[in-house]
């Protein structure tokens, strides 16, 4: 199966993966590679053990180069993939019992904060030349943002990111702080706009819309002229909408508003390093204001919003239901569905702030090989294995990955300019607070989300009720 026709959503990627591949993912079997030479001397195992991701961290990209490693480690590589809610369970079970069945495990960037302490830090394997025989790991090719949110932690304040996260990551220079790399990111995953060509495009709509405001028709760059195409593009007589929001309770709206939050200049981490609520203010309100009011006062997103998820708004927007959308993928419309799409950055207030969030590579610290480990994620996150895995559409995390990307004529045709987009939007993007229990966070404000946008509470009363949990949870947490 082809990337190009694969399923549009996350679970429905999932649920035919499984059906597919049997036991691969539905019963966490093992999917492996092996050389012709299977010997072990010089110290090399015969096989190495990685707990992995399914579709969230994209498995069939990482599936698709096992056999090059294959051949250039001449190790088995066993890749045991499990779905999202049982794999957190399974790397947390894994570290708590101290095994080493895994020389390998993925981590997902909120999971960090709670096990960083039982995670192999890798800033002596970086300067070690002997373990970079396989591919030498270019810190300063990852995308700083990226890195730093992902991979660069004090173990002993978990809480707190590394203070630059601008400049290229330098090893040196994050050591000298007291923190150090847990791990080498993989798979990054940015809030991005899709949006319909063939509406934007057309001839009778830009006079139409010139007609009515004034200005040329123009994939928006702020959130007011956001404002202005959506309310252009809605004809509920038509079953056709401005855009899609992602509106229900869940971590989707949480990003949606987090993602205003920040645009509008307030903290988009939601809680800060010293445990200070950000979004109860006066940036918050107002971002809040204007995505309730988007939906109830300006009606420009389709029946269902206040309900909607991730999978919701890729199949509202491949059923041509909506002019844009937003998604941590390039969504597409379906095949029975006539039109065309390209991607945007998130419109921004006064300045760029799309929610992003990258799993990484890491090393428990009780595996048994770790040196070689080492090796295997730095050759599976080095600059020409994510480049090949671009055919399956790996969300890189390497800045020369995207330049590739950005001449590669097979990748443009498959994909337009979502790799473009992606690269810009991960390049200003905003992460997470760091907190062992951010999901309690997440509930909180996604819960106040919610209110607001059925209208059971004003956004800032919302807000307050969610300020106020939050501080239990901190609390409860042993922050405060």
């Amino acid at each position: 199966m082809s990337i190009v026709d694969l399923p549009t959503t996350r679970r429905g990627f999932l649920r035919t993966t499984a059906a597919v591949s049997g036991g691969v993912i539905a019963g966490g079997g093992l999917w492996s590679s092996c050389s012709n030479d299977d010997s072990s001397g010089g110290g090399k195992p015969k096989t190495l053990n990685m707990l992995y991701a399914t579709v969230e961290a994209n498995s069939e990209a990482v599936k698709g180069v096992l056999g090059d490693y294959g051949k250039e480690f001449g190790i088995r590589l066993n890749m045991d993939t499990i779905p999202y809610d049982a794999l957190q369970q399974k790397v947390f079970s894994e570290l708590a019992a101290q095994s080493s069945n895994y020389d390998v495990m993925i981590v997902d960037t909120p999971w960090m904060p709670a096990i960083v302490g039982k995670i192999e830090p890798l800033g002596a394997y970086i300067k070690n030349a002997k373990v970079n025989d396989k591919a030498k790991v270019d810190t300063e090719d990852f995308i700083p943002k990226v890195f730093y949110d992902t991979a660069v932690y004090d173990a002993k304040q978990s809480h707190v990111h590394f203070p630059d996260s601008e400049g290229p990551p330098d090893v040196d220079g994050i050591r000298a702080k007291n923190f150090d790399i847990y791990g080498l990111p993989i798979q990054a995953n940015a809030l991005t706009m899709s949006y319909r060509t063939d509406l934007f495009d057309d001839a009778k709509e830009k006079a139409a819309f010139k007609s009515q405001t004034g200005k040329d028709l123009a994939v928006p760059a702020t959130w007011d002229d956001f404002t202005a195409v959506s309310k252009f593009f809605t004809r509920p007589d038509q079953k056709l909408w401005g855009s899609t929001l992602m509106a229900g309770v869940g971590d989707w709206s949480t990003d949606d508003f987090k993602t205003l939050l920040a645009s509008y200049g307030g903290d988009g981490h939601l809680v800060t390093d010293d445990f200070k609520i950000a979004f109860n203010t006066p940036e918050g309100v107002e971002a809040l204001t204007y995505y309730t009011d988007l939906i109830n006062s300006d009606k420009v997103t389709p029946p269902g919003t206040t309900s909607a998820s991730w999978d919701t708004v890729t199949n509202t927007f491949g059923s041509g239901l909506t002019a844009m959308g937003f998604n941590y993928h390039n969504m597409a419309l379906k095949p029975n569905v006539e039109g065309a799409v390209s991607y945007a950055t998130v419109p921004k207030k006064v300045q760029e702030g799309p929610h992003f969030g990258t799993w990484m590579l890491s090393i428990p610290k009780t595996a048994k090989n770790k040196d070689w480990a080492y090796r295997t994620i730095a050759w599976l996150t080095s600059s020409d294995v994510q480049s090949k895995m671009l055919s399956k559409q790996l969300h890189p995390t390497r800045v020369s990955v995207y330049d590739r990307a950005a001449s590669d004529a097979a990748v443009k045709k498959a994909f337009g300019n979502f790799y473009e987009v992606l690269g810009k939007s991960l390049e200003v993007g905003v992460g997470r607070a760091r907190l062992t229990n951010y999901g309690d966070v997440s509930n909180a404000v996604a819960v106040a989300v919610n209110k607001a946008a059925t209208g059971s509470q004003s956004p800032k009363d919302a807000l307050a009720s969610a300020a106020g949990e939050t501080e239990n949870a901190l609390k409860q947490a042993g922050y405060l």
